[in-house]
């Protein structure tokens, strides 16, 4: 599994029973990415953008933590990769599908498009060229290490 979002806790929170029973499967693996609380750009342009916006940093940190505590007991990520560029969609990628949801071009709350992929067509492809490419830009981190981000990141 692979998830690439801003914090998504109500996904977080609504799938939390079965990400669990995933990660307890045994040859699963789970890559997290996730904004990097240390860059002020990005956290600054995340808030001015989502109508939560002030509790962006917050509720990023809160995925940290989550992630943590599924390595501490579950073994799994093995480590968190931090983004600093603004993100145009987010990824929940599972063996055989994904789904990619559209992020809005204004700061207006309003539903927004979702569509799930198989693993055989184009924008597969797209999305595993650009999980790759992720992998190059991102910061890979630890997930004891995250509690230092958050505390370097807090102003």
């Amino acid at each position: 599994m692979a998830l690439y979002f801003i914090h998504s806790r109500r996904w977080r929170e609504n799938h939390d029973a079965a990400i669990k029973a995933f990660l307890g499967r045994a040859g699963t693996t789970l890559e997290a990415f996730l904004p990097d609380l240390e860059s002020h750009e990005l956290m600054f342009s995340l808030g001015k953008h989502f109508e939560d916006g002030p509790l962006i940093p917050a509720l990023v940190a809160d995925a940290y933590r989550y992630f943590a505590r599924l390595a501490r007991d579950f073994g799994k990520p093995a480590h968190v990769w931090l983004f600093g560029r603004y993100p145009t969609y987010s990824f929940y990628k599972f063996d055989g599908c994904a789904v990619i949801a559209l992020y809005s071009n204004t700061s207006a709350k309003k539903e927004l498009p979702a569509f799930e992929i198989t693993a055989d067509g184009f924008l597969a492809t797209f999305l595993a060229a650009d999980i790759e490419d992720l992998k190059k830009e991102c910061r890979k981190r630890a997930p004891a290490d995250l509690e230092a981000v958050i505390a370097n990141a807090t102003p």
